[in-house]
């Protein structure tokens, strides 16, 4: 598989169905290290065919239970609230001699395959962890690696999965980084004026370590001077910076009956996070030059 590079963690996983008697609950995905710049190599693409096989819609699943992971005790703290058809957390035999928890849903009952229950049971588990984290303060506890089901013919099966986080960096912006910038690499001095200047260090705080949202997308184009700012130094046209802010504003207020309008053809998420740090990138470039004593130097006391 061939990943782009993009701005956060890409996730890779894989799945194998077995039979239910095997001895298979969990699989290992290995990364090979792809070093930065490396071109990889494209397959070549097998040549079209005619599709001329009639397609015949496969018969549902007779049974599907997703396996639960996490914590003992929090799962057993939490089965308690979620026992109906859609949702319910329960303890059951699967594995010989041994209890485990699992998820069952009527909403599997649709399912072909035990790939479509995981997307299912995925989305469930999702749910839950929101339910949670307004209720008890939760952040994301339970996972699905594998799926136990009964397929239309009454066989019994299993399918498993395992996924890794790959973080895929900007050649690019690493490049950037160790260039010279004065006496040092850019990424020292960036760092040095965080410790000098609580603007550039408020702009990087706001960005945080991860993708942007849109609330954020919407505070870093007000932070270099908003739309007027931006044509005023020239980092974008009114054009672009306008339709970026317009659908900023309009996704950030998910919570009004009436939202905000979106322009005419508004950029997707990954667009404005591309345009966002663009900005942030430039108007951090034009303090580095000048960079006032604002802020006093961290000390340990």
């Amino acid at each position: 598989m061939r990943v782009l590079e993009r701005k956060k963690p890409v996730i890779l996983s894989t799945t194998v169905t077995v039979a239910a008697t095997t001895e298979v609950w969990g699989l290992s995905v290995a990364a090979t290290v792809n070093l930065l710049g490396t071109p990889n190599p494209t397959p070549a693409s097998p040549p079209a065919q005619s599709a001329v096989a009639k397609i015949v819609p496969s018969p549902v699943i007779r049974y599907a239970a997703a396996l639960l992971t996490g914590q003992e005790d929090v799962l057993a703290s939490i089965a308690p609230c979620f026992d109906s058809d859609s949702a319910r957390i329960k303890r059951q035999r699967l594995k010989e001699k041994e209890d485990s928890w699992v998820l069952e849903s009527s909403e599997f009952a649709l399912c072909t395959t035990g790939n479509e229950v995981l997307a299912v049971a995925d989305d469930i588990i999702s749910r839950i962890h929101q339910i949670l984290a307004l209720y008890c303060n939760y952040t994301p506890i339970l996972s699905v690696n594998c799926i136990c089901w009964i397929n239309a013919k009454g066989e019994s099966l299993r399918t498993v999965r395992d996924s890794i986080s790959v973080n895929v960096a900007s050649s690019k912006g690493l490049a950037e980084l160790k260039s010279a910038s004065g006496t040092q690499p850019l990424g020292s001095t960036v760092f040095e004026a965080m410790t000098r200047d609580v603007r550039v260090n408020e702009a990087l705080a706001l960005h945080g370590d991860s993708g942007l949202s849109w609330s954020q997308v919407y505070d870093i184009i007000d932070l270099v001077g908003g739309v007027k700012g931006i044509l005023k130094v020239g980092y974008a046209t009114r054009k672009q910076a306008s339709a970026v802010r317009q659908t900023a504003n309009h996704y950030r207020h998910q919570g009004l009956k009436k939202k905000p309008a979106l322009p005419a053809n508004p950029p997707t998420v990954d667009q404005a996070n591309e345009f966002a740090r663009g900005l942030l990138k430039r108007w951090i470039s034009s303090r580095l030059s000048t960079v006032p004593s604002t802020a006093n130097p961290r000390s340990c006391s």
